[in-house]
């Protein structure tokens, strides 16, 4: 969606990429009130919030950067990884990791349906500056083995999504997603927020929700 997000707006990003842990990304920005308020300024924004649930919570900001300094890519993925509160010992859950302080797991089946991402883009983001590869409809899946992505991106081309200064893009976390090195001399910042449920099973709870 274009132009829904003005960078003037929040002087705070400016910021980003300055201090050392955020010099490539950081997991933890809604920690921050000027985060929240952002977060909360997407869900009701006009263009966003007939496509985010409105009994849902923002759950988590990443901050990205790649940059000269700064530069990595990123294989085909779906994004699985879900901050809480604490560890819990109940069946089915895996994959627990704890990441700048915080409680990560992989998310239960039916709670990755319901999320909802929303990346927010800083800066220009063209196919020279490292911008997102996705397989559209591979979200619809659900959760997929490592077995199952290589014929799903077979049988779908890849589409990739250029984006411009104030730019959103509202995708699923079950989308498969990948992005090339940047090649460019400019900056690509992106605050990737995640949306979901207020509510989570198996005695999980969110580790920060707004």
């Amino acid at each position: 969606m274009r132009s829904v997000f003005r960078p003037s707006e929040w002087p705070e990003v400016e910021l980003l990429g300055v201090r050392g842990r955020e010099a490539a990304g950081t997991r933890c920005l809604l920690e921050t009130p000027w985060c929240r308020d952002l977060a909360l300024r997407v869900r009701q924004h006009a263009a966003l919030a007939a496509l985010i649930p409105a009994t849902h919570v923002a759950v988590q900001c990443t901050y990205f950067e790649k940059s000269s300094t700064t530069n990595w890519l990123v294989s085909p993925h779906q994004d699985l990884n879900l901050p809480v509160a604490e560890r819990v010992h109940a069946q089915g859950l895996r994959g627990w990791s704890i990441k700048e302080g915080a409680h990560f797991v992989l998310g239960p089946p039916e709670v990755m349906g319901q999320m909802v991402a929303v990346r927010l883009h800083v800066d220009r983001c063209h196919a020279a500056d490292g911008a997102l590869r996705v397989w559209p409809g591979t979200h619809l899946g659900g959760v997929l083995d490592a077995d199952a992505m290589a014929p799903d991106r077979a049988e779908v081309p890849e589409v990739l999504v250029e984006a411009d200064e104030g730019d959103a893009l509202l995708m699923s976390p079950l989308l498969l997603h990948a992005s090339s090195k940047s090649t460019s001399d400019g900056r690509r910042r992106v605050l990737h927020f995640l949306f979901g449920p207020p509510a989570l099973p198996q005695g999980l709870r969110w580790a920060r929700a707004v």
